[in-house]
């Protein structure tokens, strides 16, 4: 299927109030399979947020489209005092002159060493400079919209993934409101739609998933390679909430599942495999 014909599918679907599902050599009335080819963006508020969509990204990547990650806000924050310490000293790299950049650069290091596991991204994430807070917290500005308009421009997207909006993170909330204004720009001048698919974040507060890429339990080990590869958040949610970063990110994916299958109901066993036990689901929007 080519790229617009898969937009234009995803857009009618939702707007009809049903739930897609996106899968590699799937057949059915609910099943699409991915475009055959174009530009796949990962549009990150944080390190770590485009292993939260992994397996939609595979899928993309093995249809045949590029795939490329942009991270917006260094976030050093996420990463512990002790964390930073202990990862320093392990590495030989004490003393450290500067913590605060230290994390920075280690959160760029866990991004790049999960996307090298990952294995369908087609360059090294990139990392933007915009302006934050001192603890890496986004800034709400023209200078960072701009920035984020450049980036679309320069990656020219086809699809692009992200946290919704809706989200008590403030940092998700504007990346996304930085998105929505720069793709309808780019659509715009290019003639040509952006479709935007949302995700579901643990911080989310409201969202209408209308796209989903169920995947079982083999899936969801290679997807926690990903996420425990990202150790500073993976050991701050050990500490903090009692539970690895692999296991909240898939518990909301189990959950997204178990909301499809309530969705579903009687259709259930003709829709998807029986060993399906998760999903990533998607708010939609094209943008034109």
């Amino acid at each position: 299927m080519d790229m617009l014909s898969f937009q234009k599918k995803v857009n009618q679907t939702a707007e009809s109030g049903e739930l897609l599902f996106l899968g590699l050599g799937k057949t059915g009335r609910r099943w699409i399979g991915p475009p055959e080819r174009g530009n796949v963006l990962a549009l990150a508020p944080h390190p770590d947020d485009p292993d939260a969509v992994a397996v939609a990204l595979r899928s993309f990547a093995s249809g045949g489209c590029r795939v490329r990650y942009v991270i917006v806000c260094t976030s050093p924050s996420g990463v512990t005092d002790s964390f930073a310490l202990k990862h320093a000293r392990e590495r030989g790299r004490l003393p450290v002159e500067d913590l605060e950049r230290y994390k920075r650069e280690l959160r760029q290091e866990e991004q790049r060493e999960s996307a090298s596991l990952a294995g369908f991204v087609e360059s090294v994430p990139r990392f933007l400079s915009l302006e934050e807070t001192e603890r890496g917290s986004l800034i709400e500005s023209e200078t960072n919209a701009q920035a984020i308009e450049e980036v679309l421009a320069a990656n020219d997207p086809d699809i692009v993934l992200l946290p919704y909006g809706e989200d008590t993170n403030l940092d998700h909330a504007l990346t996304f409101r930085y998105f929505r204004k720069g793709a309808l720009k780019l659509a715009g001048k290019r003639g040509r739609p952006v479709l935007g698919l949302y995700n579901r974040d643990p911080k989310t507060v409201r969202i209408t998933e209308r796209l989903a890429v169920p995947f079982n339990n083999e899936i969801a080990c290679w997807k926690a390679r990903l996420l425990v590869t990202h150790g500073s958040q993976h050991e701050r949610n050990l500490e903090q909430r009692g539970c690895g970063f692999d296991q909240r990110i898939l518990a909301v994916n189990r959950e997204s599942w178990r909301e499809a299958c309530r969705s579903l109901e009687n259709d259930l066993k003709n829709v998807c495999p029986s060993d399906v036990a998760y999903a990533e689901t998607f708010q939609v929007e094209l943008l034109s």
